[in-house]
């Protein structure tokens, strides 16, 4: 009896789990292209880009087209050049070393010269930013962390906030030279909420994770004589929100079924995706050693 109700029950359940299925097709609907700017200019004295794409529909497996042949300059109430394409990278406009980030200045993007969604109008675009100045880093530490199964190097900063000015800021991290935290969903960020104007000693801003909370190893095992190098750049409020906004939309939705993805904020006008972003940055570095790596035992 008990064998033929239990059979009974998986039928029934059976059933019941088809009764409920049904097969829906999704549609997506096309959308008009939009310009996609990702630009970046800093205090130091280096090369920086301006990159320009056009946006490609939802189901797209194709990266988005370059925008090419767009005139593209970029001013401060002093100065003002123009970009010259890259020939071998169309879409890439070079902000040159002689044309260099400072304190307090604040910088104009504007493009031109380009019709995105192809109905034989020329659009024009721009975006504005100011340049703030950034505090020293007095060190860095590694201190060896075992959190929920993950293995990882905390990086430990010290420094001081100072107390007059709302601050922001972002850390991106290097190892043996090439960035590990190169995608904006992966730098880490923070305003001075909780330490405006007084010391910070050893603050944990950041990581290099040797294996994940899975038990899967990644490339970024320290060894003796490694570098790490922290950056940390002071950033505006408005590049703080898009950044915790792309953190948000790429991250893991808790609960699962929360809200629909939504677009990240932008600085750029007319309708643009992306974010033009200036900050002044500084660097420490830490050679690993052998005291460093007992940690671990």
């Amino acid at each position: 009896m008990r064998y033929i109700i239990f059979h009974l029950f998986i039928v029934l359940a059976l059933v019941f789990l088809n009764a409920c299925t049904e097969e829906i097709e999704m549609e997506f609907k096309s959308v008009q292209p939009q310009l996609v700017v990702d630009a970046v200019f800093t205090d130091q004295v280096r090369e920086h880009y301006v990159i320009l794409t056009r946006s490609s529909d939802f189901l797209s497996n194709e990266p988005n087209p370059a925008v090419s042949k767009a005139t593209v300059q970029l001013r401060d109430a002093y100065n003002e050049i123009v970009l010259e394409e890259l020939h071998d990278k169309p879409g890439v406009y070079l902000i040159p070393k002689s044309f260099r980030g400072i304190y307090g200045q604040t910088y104009t993007l504007s493009i031109s010269g380009v019709d995105i969604n192809e109905d034989g109008v020329e659009e024009e675009y721009s975006a504005v930013n100011t340049l703030y100045p950034v505090v020293d880093i007095r060190g860095i530490a590694l201190g060896w962390s075992l959190t929920q199964g993950q293995k990882a190097w905390q990086v430990l900063l010290y420094t001081k906030d100072p107390e007059e000015t709302k601050d922001y800021y972002a850390f991106t991290l290097y190892l043996n030279g090439e960035s590990i935290s190169p995608k904006i969903s992966e730098t880490e960020y923070a305003d001075d909420k909780y330490f405006n104007g007084n010391e910070v000693n050893g603050v944990w801003v950041h990581s290099v994770v040797e294996e994940d909370n899975e038990g899967n190893p990644t490339d970024h095992v320290l060894q003796l004589g490694d570098w790490v190098k922290l950056e940390m750049q002071s950033i505006n409020q408005d590049y703080y929100e898009f950044i915790d906004a792309v953190h948000q939309e790429t991250g893991i939705k808790v609960p699962l079924f929360s809200g629909p993805p939504a677009n990240v904020p932008t600085n750029v006008s007319n309708g643009a995706r992306g974010f033009f972003r200036t900050y002044s940055l500084v660097q420490d570095s830490i050679q690993v050693t052998q005291e460093i790596l007992d940690q671990r035992e």
